[in-house]
């Protein structure tokens, strides 16, 4: 999803209209309209108000860039991770059981040692600001509500990664509008995942 239509789908699921959100974000109506059909890019300072107007981290709207953003949310790791997954920096495997989602008991997480060493998470502990290594804050992964949920998106991303495997490189019509349904309920997944508000590290001390 492009930054607008990921806007579009936010707004659509808590059920405001356009004006609403201009009115709640101070925006202006028609940027509104221009950032949701993609003929314009709101800056940082707008996509935070849209944001917080929405219900939803910056992160979740503003897409795959991983530097120096500081994560405070599940939703926030969340959208690094799946950018990692899909990078190959980070790799999941286990036994998967018959809903197609990995069993929790048998999960690996590999990060490469290389590239995960440049990584760091910005986060906020009892008013200070501090940095922790991605490759130490998944070391506790399992700790964190986020470790459901990035099996839950994993499962969504197998079945898409099968369902492109199975139909080879020319679908026929059936075959790509049921692979195109599935990468929008994938996307609509991510984006939920993405949401979550849920504090990642009220359990770090200083």
């Amino acid at each position: 999803m492009t930054i607008g239509e990921k806007i579009k789908y936010c707004r659509k699921q808590i059920g405001i209209t356009q004006d609403k959100l201009a009115e709640l974000t101070g925006i202006h109506p028609v940027s509104i309209r221009k950032y949701e059909t993609n003929k314009m890019q709101p800056q940082p300072p707008q996509l935070e108000k849209i944001a917080a107007a929405l219900g939803v981290s910056y992160n979740a709207l503003n897409g795959n860039d991983t530097a120096g953003l500081r994560l405070e949310t599940v939703g926030d790791l969340m959208g690094v991770l799946m950018v990692l997954c899909n990078s190959g920096i980070l790799q999941i495997s286990g036994e998967r059981g018959e809903d197609k989602l990995l069993k929790d008991d048998t999960v690996s997480i590999h990060l490469n040692p290389v590239l995960s060493s440049y990584l760091e998470i910005g986060y906020t502990s009892r008013g200070k600001a501090h940095t922790l290594s991605l490759q130490d804050a998944l070391l506790n992964i399992r700790s964190y509500k986020v470790f459901n949920d990035l099996l839950k998106w994993e499962k969504m991303d197998f079945i898409y990664q099968s369902a492109l495997k199975s139909a080879g490189d020319n679908p026929n019509e059936a075959t790509q509008a049921a692979i195109d349904e599935i990468a929008e309920t994938k996307e609509k997944v991510e984006l939920e995942l993405q949401k979550s508000q849920f504090p990642l590290f009220d359990n770090i001390n200083d």
